[in-house]
This record gives C-alpha cells, structure tokens and sequence, in this order.
C-alpha cells in the first residue's frame, strides 16, 4: 500500500525533469550538454517511431493539426486556458471549500484563492486584447525615437517588406499578427497576441500570479489535507495488513486513504504543485530579461548566432529560417571575437535594474507622444 505515494512523487519527478529537459534543452546554456543531447535523443527517436508506426494519412493530419494550432492566429489555445481556469475553480468549490468551512479553517484561505483566480482571468483577459505596441505609417517616427540603433541587432534604414516602412530599434513583424510590434518579445499563442513593449507588463503579471496562485492552491489544498487527517484521527487508527494482523496507520497509508476517499483533492493539490514548479520557472525566466532589459527575441538571435552553439535538434528548415533571418547580424558579429565582447552588445539597452522595470511596468505611450 505504501507504494502507492511513491509511485506519485515518481510521476510528479519524471514530469518535473521531462518538462525541465523539453523546455531547456534547446537554451544555448545546455545544447551541448546532457540535457541538450537527451532531448535531442528523445527527439530523434520519436520522430523515427512517428515515421515508421503511424500511416501517412494520420502523419498529415497531425502536423496540419499542430501547424494550425500553434502556428497560426486562433482562439484554440486561448479556449483551452480558460477551461483550465474554469476547471481549477469548480475543482476547488466543490472539493475544497466544503471542507475549508467545515474544518473551521479561516475564511482568509478561500478568499485568497478566489481573488487570485479573479487577478488571474482579469489579467489574461487584459493581455489578450491588449495593443502590444503595433507600429503604423502614423506612429512609426514616434516609436523610431524610442531606441537608438545599436548598429549590430539594430541597424537604421532597414526596411519591413511588408509593411513598407524603416523599423524602429528593437520592433520586429510578426508573421501570425501581420503587424510591426514595438520591442517585440514573442507572439504568445495561449493568449493569441503579441507580446511587445505595450504588453510585457501584463504578460509578466500574467505569468507571476499562475505561479504564485499555483503555489498558494498548493498551501491551501495541502492544510485542507492535513487538517482533514487530523480531524478524523486517521494517524491515531489502524489497518488491517495482508496477514491479517493491524498495523498503525503510517504518513503513506494516510495519503492513500485520502486519495481513496477525495480524489478531487489530492489531484488538485498535485497538479497545483507541478504548475507551480513550470510556469515558475517560465515567470523566473521572463524576470530575468525584464530585469536585463532583454527580449525573447533578442535572446533567440544572440543564441542562434553563438559560435560554439550548434542546434542537434533543430529541423532543417528551422535552422535555414534562423540562418535567414539573422545573417545580417551575424556578420556584424564578426567584429566581436569574445563571448564577452558580444555580451556587452546583446544586453546594449539595459539601464540598470530599477529603470529596466520602471521601463517595463511604465512603457512608452505612443498616444500621449503625439499630444506633445
């Protein structure tokens, strides 16, 4: 019976190193490495059993499926968040409230919960429909004194083929939007935009409450558990072993008596405890450009342009879209011969920490610039 938990946090252990090891694995910092070749391991042998097992027909209409979902303009993934956030919240009305009130545990615990599901459903509303910063015929001169040319990522006079006009520093088009965005960072399918010097604020926002309200979830659910266990004296009772002789009731065969009896619950708390540890992770990242004045974007191409990086796990076409797309910049790279040479370019707009997050959660407003 005591199997039972350990099987759990082995899953909840293989899922946090699976998702550590796709997520990572193709970052400049563990190409080369471990991580890097066992995701390019796993890569390679699930294509080869994608290509050899599955007809043809179903290899077609999952690509197309996958092509259009995440690299398209859609509502899909959009729909699927949102029934995430519906099912979280009527998981835990049903399954946890009842117990919150019946426990006597303080009203402060639900509170919390529901107002950061209602931060969190405003916030992914927000940065949904939010203007990322689109860049038009009548707002490029004002966007273009935003950043100075730093003559190597960012050179002056280059021209977006589609819309017809001299970029600014740091914009880039998006090909799903079909618009210029001002300090692009990524287009974000979950939220079906882009995220741009407008927006970045909310996305991070974004990002910072599912992985606090994850954690929080997470506290809640667990002292729930703990207070249930207690409660009811179940470490005080006893079992009845495979011999038939009583046994005290152990920390394991607790858990697993509470799974038996509210499923619900225990999955929650579980799945609650995983988000947290993922989207954590995603949130420390975007941090980290936030506070270094760095773009997605940005980190992509200073990537991509690395001597030493080669990319084992990148497609053919990947790799000719990124030789395509960055040739200029590497050429200008060639000027710098040290890694930390190009340091010093690949962070040229950072201001320091606190104007870099002033900059971040106060952006330009390009309305208030034509006023003046």
């Amino acid at each position: 019976m005591a199997d039972f938990l350990i099987l759990v946090i082995l899953y909840m252990i293989t899922f946090t190193v699976t998702a550590y090891i796709f997520l990572m694995g193709d970052t400049d910092y563990h190409r080369n490495g471990v991580v890097g070749k066992t995701r390019a391991a796993i890569v390679q042998v699930g294509m080869w059993i994608f290509n050899h097992i599955f007809p043809q027909s179903l290899q077609d209409s999952f690509i197309n499926t996958i092509d259009r979902v995440l690299y398209t303009r859609n509502c899909y993934l959009q729909i699927i968040y949102l029934l995430l956030l519906l099912f979280i919240t009527v998981t835990y009305t049903v399954s946890i409230q009842p117990h919150v009130e019946e426990n006597d545990l303080p009203p402060a615990y639900s509170i919390g919960v529901y107002a950061t599901l209602t931060i969190n459903w405003i916030l992914f509303l927000a940065t949904s429909f939010s203007d990322p910063g689109e860049i038009t015929e009548d707002n490029q001169q004002a966007y273009n004194e935003v950043y100075a040319f730093d003559g190597l990522m960012y050179v002056n006079g280059n021209l977006c083929r589609t819309c017809g006009f001299v970029k600014p520093a740091r914009s880039k088009h998006c090909a799903f939007c079909d618009r210029c965005v001002h300090r692009f960072d990524h287009h974000c399918s979950w939220v079906n935009n882009c995220i741009g010097g407008s927006n970045v604020h909310l996305f991070l926002m974004l990002l910072i409450t599912i992985a606090l309200g994850s954690v929080y979830g997470t506290f809640v659910t667990a002292m729930v558990f703990v207070t249930m266990v207690r409660s009811r004296g179940i470490m005080e009772a006893s079992y009845v072993g495979a011999d038939g002789r009583l046994y005290p009731v152990t920390r394991l065969i607790a858990f697993q008596h509470m799974f038996m009896e509210y499923p619900g619950m225990v999955f929650l708390m579980t799945c609650l405890s995983l988000l947290s540890i993922l989207v954590g992770g995603f949130a420390a990242y975007h941090m980290y450009l936030a506070i270094t004045n760095q773009t997605t974007n940005e980190r992509y191409k200073t990537a991509i342009t690395n001597p030493q990086s080669d990319h084992p796990s990148q497609s053919d076409s990947t790799l000719k879209w990124s030789k395509r797309t960055s040739s200029d910049f590497q050429r200008r790279l060639k000027s710098c011969r040290t890694r930390e040479e190009k340091e010093t370019h690949w962070r040229g707009y950072s201001k320091g920490t606190f104007r870099n997050l002033f900059e971040i959660f106060f952006p330009f407003d390009v309305n208030n610039s034509k006023k003046r």
